[in-house]
């Protein structure tokens, strides 16, 4: 894979989320009419929390970091979907702040925005994380948010009537922000979705295209199986029926989970498009029991059967937010060790 002009082979990342210090608590980022950050204490505290996300990630190895979501408010238990859902529609015009509870018992508690005129970008989003991981880090990393498909369908939509279309103008919102973080300098990004294990449906690619449509970053997809509080949501292997949509994505990296699925689901990669790189999981974001550097190697060896090592990025399943700080920088320190141990056997 290559990474500022350079080839890494078996290149290692995270995810997104890391837990946040203790001493980091609420809400870092004001909504759209407010100020981007709710008090300057917040802000110094949530820049000091990036820098030790990044630091930990330097000295486990990673070859690109993540911003750690350190702005979520992980530290809440049962409510972590809540910043999730709402963060970026709080910030773009068309959506309301309020709206009915989510569909089912998971997400009853977290309200859907109200689409209520058309979606736009009106303001930078994610401004504050790349200038705090720019001051944190002089290390690639890249910024991770929940993609325009995945966002639509957690909307209340009262203004589009269209499900697709509404996606569509969210993607031309986050295409304007992503160009504005291009500007500042990021180097990669990654896009989160839960959706594709449901619906294999080629428009979620088409809102993928307008997305990335000018952006020369690296550009990651994670397809979350779901990990709130160690609880996944997808249980059935769909990996085979995915793979249209990977071939056809305009991204450099898919990632998903396999070490919680027992990796059920590799040999449907013999067929995964080989113009990709694919992200294996192979630390475990729901389980507690740090797993050891030789635990992993092995997993990386069992992937590499399937992928060779210039098209195989090594990560774990999912976001480590849930973990307390000691396990989670534990998994990642292992999983870096994993990564050099298998390299030198190449």
């Amino acid at each position: 894979m290559e990474i500022r002009s350079e080839e890494v082979l078996l290149p290692v990342s995270a995810v997104s989320a890391f837990p946040r210090p203790h001493w980091l608590q609420g809400r870092v980022f004001g909504s759209q009419y407010e100020p981007t950050y709710r008090s300057h204490n917040v802000r110094v505290a949530y820049e000091d929390a990036s820098k030790i996300v990044a630091r930990e990630q330097e000295l486990a190895g990673l070859d690109i970091l993540c911003d750690g979501a350190q702005y979520y408010e992980w530290e809440a238990p049962g409510f972590q979907l809540e910043p999730i859902f709402h963060y970026i529609p709080e910030m773009l015009g068309g959506i309301a702040n309020y709206g009915p509870p989510g569909d089912g018992a998971k997400y009853k508690p977290f309200y859907k925005g109200t689409v209520n005129g058309k979606v736009e970008w009106v303001r930078p989003i994610f401004e504050g994380v790349v200038y705090a991981m720019q001051n944190a880090t002089d290390r690639p990393f890249k910024v991770a948010f929940l993609g325009p498909a995945q966002q639509s369908i957690i909307l209340d939509d009262q203004h589009y009537g269209d499900g697709v279309e509404l996606a569509k103008d969210i993607a031309r919102a986050l295409n304007k922000e992503l160009h504005f973080l291009q500007d500042m300098g990021l180097e990669a990004v990654q896009l989160i979705d839960v959706l594709p294990p449901y619906t294999q449906d080629m428009w979620q690619i088409e809102c993928q295209e307008i997305l990335f449509e000018g952006i020369n970053m690296i550009k990651f997809w994670h397809v979350c199986y779901g990990s709130v509080d160690g609880q996944r949501d997808v249980f059935d292997d769909h990996a085979a029926g995915m793979m249209p949509l990977f071939a056809a994505s305009p991204v450099d990296v898919i990632h998903l989970e396999f070490t919680n699925k027992n990796f059920s689901e590799l040999d449907a990669f013999g067929n995964f498009p080989a113009d990709k790189v694919l992200g294996v999981g192979v630390v475990d974001a729901k389980n507690t029991i740090v797993e050891s550097a030789d635990q992993i190697a092995d997993r990386i060896q069992r992937a590499l059967k399937i992928i060779p090592p210039d098209r195989l990025l090594v990560a774990p399943d999912c976001g480590l937010g849930y973990f307390s700080r000691t396990t989670a920088y534990a998994k990642l320190r292992n999983m870096g060790e994993a990564a050099k141990q298998v390299r030198i056997g190449l």
